[in-house]
């Protein structure tokens, strides 16, 4: 017969409790995800006319140097970092024109009058009032279409509390979960 010291039973005993009560315990703190309701498309909405009035997006909108970037971003991007009040909140504002191509991309090459054609997707995170998601600082992210419909992916609308976004800008972003990886070619 087979016999379990009692110094093992214990030991089994504390294993079993931790790998049943630890999930639990992280799944309570753990902020829900709300990507992609409607209440997060309309928000989404409402950042983006921000941005065409504001000169953000569009005809004539502000440019900044753009850089080399990297997946799932576009592989060249321009970053602007503003404030923005939207229904009456101020807070921090981050548009990332995301470009790609299937030929080479140059920073050089987004400038020019086909930029346009190259022109893939534009991501914002805008860091909203005190308590809309307390452990993710507060940040609000959408993912836009050039014509400023919400991008879905895997039947997912991005906007919101984005899993999607959280998973990258969580381990690479840090407390503040802001990310620029750029460089320059």
């Amino acid at each position: 017969m087979f016999t379990i010291s009692t110094n093992t039973q214990k030991r089994l005993k504390i294993a079993a409790i931790i790998l049943f009560v630890f999930p639990f315990h992280t799944m309570a703190e753990k902020t829900e995800a709300s990507s992609g309701k409607a209440v997060d498309n309309e928000y989404a909405a409402k950042v983006w006319q921000y941005m065409v009035i504001n000169k953000l997006e569009g005809d004539g909108r502000i440019r900044s140097y753009p850089f080399v970037g990297s997946r799932p971003h576009g592989s060249i991007q321009e970053v602007i970092s503003t404030e923005a009040i939207i229904e009456g909140e101020k807070g921090k504002l981050i548009v990332k024109h995301n470009y790609g191509a299937k030929e080479e991309l140059t920073p050089h090459k987004v400038y020019s009058d086909e930029q346009a054609k190259n022109y893939v997707a534009l991501t914002i995170m805008f860091q909203r009032e005190k308590g809309y998601d307390t452990n993710n600082s507060d940040w609000f992210w959408a993912e836009y279409n050039p014509d400023g419909s919400i991008i879905n992916y895997q039947g997912v609308d991005l906007s919101g509390r984005s899993e999607m976004c959280l998973g990258c800008h969580t381990p690479l972003g840090g407390k503040d979960r802001e990310v620029l990886n750029g460089g320059s070619k």
